[in-house]
């Protein structure tokens, strides 16, 4: 069934998001929002992203939305597009749709947030936050696409010369 928005004024607006695992896909980074974000979205835990800018393409917003959020400049060759999701009641007045990408870090990788995060931790698969902008089962799912992209278990073949 359709839903239909009913205000006129309603923008879309464009986000990225890129949830990153740790090498093995056994754990994921969150960042604690900071209290005004916990207060506006209803939840703690979230994803490296944010919102579009004009004219730019959706990988660079994530490379930008990293270096901002976590300080890291992400290798745009390890960087996979996943999935859009699109939700036309995402606010009162806005349709959004999100680039969702997947990535690999290392835990050791030292991170450094910014103002719009507490903290950051990573989390075990297995043992996701209560509070968070996603459902466990939407980050499964996106890790099973990412493993699958990402040809995990990483496979060797083996060639006869």
């Amino acid at each position: 069934m359709n839903q239909q928005i009913q205000n006129e004024n309603v923008r879309v607006g464009l986000g990225v998001f890129v949830i990153i695992f740790n090498p093995d896909f056994s754990k994921v980074l969150f960042l604690k929002r900071n209290e005004e974000k916990r207060k506006r979205w209803n939840a703690t835990w979230g994803n490296v992203g944010g919102k579009l800018e004009k004219r730019e393409y959706s990988l660079d917003g994530i490379l930008r939305e990293a270096r901002e959020e976590i300080g890291i400049d992400l290798d745009k060759s390890k960087i996979k597009f996943i999935h859009a999701k699109e939700d036309p009641n995402f606010t009162d007045s806005v349709h959004a749709v999100h680039f969702i990408y997947a990535t690999t870090l290392d835990e050791s990788t030292s991170i450094k947030i910014n103002s719009e995060s507490d903290e950051y931790k990573w989390f075990s698969i297995n043992n996701l936050p209560d509070s968070m902008l996603d459902k466990p089962a939407f980050i499964m799912e996106i890790r099973e696409k990412a493993m699958e992209i990402f040809k995990w278990p990483f496979q060797i073949i083996l060639l006869s010369i």
